[in-house]
């Protein structure tokens, strides 16, 4: 029996969202790019000094030259044409496969080099956009739209820009593990104290909806890694019953690969354990310039469906097989199914195979779609077999904007018929809908957990504290409306 299913909270959820590569594009970095598409990888990438500089363009030149052989583009081309990944991923796929059947070992070495430096590629710059993430308002509100709902979430992108707003909006943890405040030299091994602690009150490494076999403690310094087993047996550390389930794999994702990053000088060759060759762990990766990370000496490959035309080989790994049955269940029961930015390309049938099987008996009660081709719309609609009127969305900054509406006049109506009092000295939680002024600040759409009641005015609103200290005093007045009891 899966372990999602032997949790307490295993329970199926009523909101599903699906995402696709669109939902980031709220998503801006520094040179105002944002996260890439299939089809624009090059043309998004090389527009950075970095990556159309000559270091790397040196370190990845069997791509190019790969490219250059069987489409004839070259990097010059590469940064002005559209270009799709998964026609080069995909011949690369094939070409090793066929390569691998003739027992050509050279040829297959020089086509796995060439698809790893490509992945490395899309890795590396796939990642620079989570420390982006919380600077989009956008995607911020998003991020208070799920602490809110706490849907399961489905997402075929590699990146790590959700799990970054996720933990914005649970905000930092302010409780500090004793053993852990000494010097880092000081504290020796990891104590079953430190195990459940992350910095953040929701911790990556449950959110994910399986286990992994080793993992990074989800902590500010060095890195701390602890043995999968020993962290998921902590009585603390079960998993959420609201999942991640990255459908495609995740930057964070690895296998150690059976090669050293340095070669082992005056000794015998390490070898790789079949335990560690098996093994999925979560650690933050650090690629640099094409280099990928090292844990232990030994280079990790992450863990992805690389865009192909054929999936089947990376969905039979029994982590794949364990997400994707459980999107299944949670489909099939969602009654509110929103789906932002994924387009169901003709060519991922898998995807189309998932809610076909998915919905085979039922269909959701609420459909969302979030693109602005409308297009989308009659396939999602056949697809989930949805008779009724779908909500339409061009884009996330419009669904947030329409959720904020339908959530106050929701939370109005319900007032109206369900007037709430609330007594001073109440902790409360105050959900923001709507931007405030306080000395000087802007506060938009946050949530804040255990506010304060102070007062009741005489104008329906509450004097609260806890939300910010101004100069003048810490107490606020704020609308009924944006206060909620906690449970």
């Amino acid at each position: 029996m899966p372990r999602w299913l032997g949790h307490a909270g295993g329970n199926l959820a009523e909101i599903v969202y699906l995402l696709g590569a669109g939902a980031n594009q709220s998503v801006e970095d520094w040179h105002g790019l944002r996260p890439p598409l299939a089809t624009n990888f090059f043309q998004a990438a090389l527009r950075c000094d970095k990556y159309s500089g000559d270091h790397y363009s040196e370190r990845i030149r069997p791509v190019y030259e790969y490219i250059d052989q069987y489409w004839r583009k070259t990097k010059s081309q590469l940064q002005t044409d559209p270009f799709d990944l998964e026609e080069v991923f995909t011949l690369l796929e094939q070409q090793r496969a066929e390569a691998e059947w003739q027992q050509d070992g050279e040829q297959f070495r020089r086509l796995a080099t060439t698809e790893f430096l490509l992945q490395s590629f899309l890795a590396e710059f796939l990642a620079e956009f989570e420390y982006h993430a919380v600077t989009s308002e956008t995607m911020r509100r998003f991020g208070a739209i799920l602490y809110g709902e706490k849907p399961t979430i489905l997402t075929f992108n590699y990146d790590c820009i959700l799990e970054r707003i996720i933990e914005s909006a649970f905000g930092v943890r302010s409780e500090i593990p004793a053993a852990f405040r000494g010097r880092p030299n000081e504290r020796g091994e990891v104590t079953d104290e430190e195990i459940p602690y992350s910095h953040y009150n929701w911790n990556r490494p449950l959110a994910y909806g399986v286990e992994f076999a080793e993992v990074e403690l989800q902590r500010a310094g060095l890195g701390t890694y602890v043995d999968g087993a020993r962290f998921y047996g902590h009585p603390q550390n079960m998993l959420y019953p609201w999942p991640v389930l990255k459908l495609h794999g995740s930057l964070n994702w690895f296998r150690y690969l059976p090669i050293r990053k340095y070669p082992v000088v005056g000794g015998p060759e390490p070898q790789l354990s079949e335990e560690r060759r098996r093994g999925v762990v979560l650690i933050r990766g650090h690629w640099w310039f094409a280099e990928p990370p090292d844990r232990d000496g030994w280079l990790l490959d992450p863990l992805l469906i690389t865009p192909t035309l054929d999936k089947q080989r990376f969905l039979r790994q029994p982590i794949f097989i364990e997400l994707w049955n459980r999107a299944r269940a949670e489909l099939s029961s969602c009654k509110r199914l929103v789906i932002i930015g994924y387009s169901f390309p003709p060519t991922d049938f898998s995807t189309k195979r998932l809610f076909l099987e998915a919905f085979k008996d039922n269909s959701p009660q609420e459909l969302v779609v979030v693109n602005p081709d409308m297009s989308v719309v009659p396939i999602v609609k056949e697809l989930s077999h949805f008779d009724r009127p779908v909500v339409v969305c061009r884009d996330l900054e419009e669904y947030v904007a329409l959720y904020a509406r339908r959530t106050a006049a929701h939370s109005a109506a319900s007032r109206r018929r369900f007037p709430m009092e609330f007594r001073e000295g109440q902790r409360v939680r105050v959900v923001q809908r709507g931007s405030i002024q306080v000395g000087g600040t802007t506060l938009t759409d946050n949530v804040f957990d255990g506010v304060v009641i102070v007062r009741k005015n005489a104008d329906g609103t509450y004097g609260v504290r806890g939300i910010i200290k101004t100069a003048e005093t810490d107490v606020i007045d704020i609308p009924a409306e944006w206060i909620e009891p906690l449970e």
